[in-house]
């Protein structure tokens, strides 16, 4: 029996002509439950393909993130995904949830991971939107000077990627 082509699944939006998926066509549903289990690579698959789909221009891929960095507040190693996930989703209110992170967690030996994931995302936004913030952040004395200097790096780094 030959596999059916896309022509041929009509009720089938999310795959394109070509055979591949469109993350921006694909059904939410079992993959928001994706990001409720208690399996970490299950909740992780679940996480990436929210990202894709905010990549691909889905708003509420990236608003469900968001309130996922809320549910897992104290589960670090789910915090450190979802934060990875939000990368694409360069809206004003995920910089600030972001940089809320960075305030609300204590720089210690176990958030240090954390803490860096939250910057490289940050990173990741345009610099118009986050450079501001990171130096703010970068002469503020309730960080520690190793704190400091990630954020005034940060900036640096994307400056030079800018020019």
């Amino acid at each position: 029996m030959e596999p059916k082509s896309p022509r041929d699944m009509p009720n089938v939006p999310w795959i394109t002509r070509s055979g591949t998926l469109d993350p921006g066509k694909f059904p939410i549903d079992s993959v928001l439950r994706q990001t409720l289990s208690r399996r970490l690579e299950e909740f992780r698959s679940g996480c990436m393909i929210l990202c894709s789909m905010v990549a691909h221009g889905r708003v509420e891929a990236g608003i469900y993130l968001l309130g996922l960095l809320r549910h897992y507040h104290h589960d670090l190693p789910r915090l450190e995904v979802v934060v990875e996930s939000l990368r694409s989703f360069r809206e004003d209110a995920c910089a600030t949830a972001l940089f809320d992170e960075l305030r609300r967690v204590k720089a210690s030996n176990t958030t240090r991971r954390y803490l860096d994931q939250v910057i490289r995302s940050l990173s990741s936004f345009p610099i118009e939107m986050v450079g501001a913030q990171f130096d703010d952040l970068a002469v503020d004395p309730s960080f520690s000077y190793r704190m400091r200097f990630k954020f005034a790096k940060a900036v640096d780094a994307m400056e030079s990627e800018h020019v």
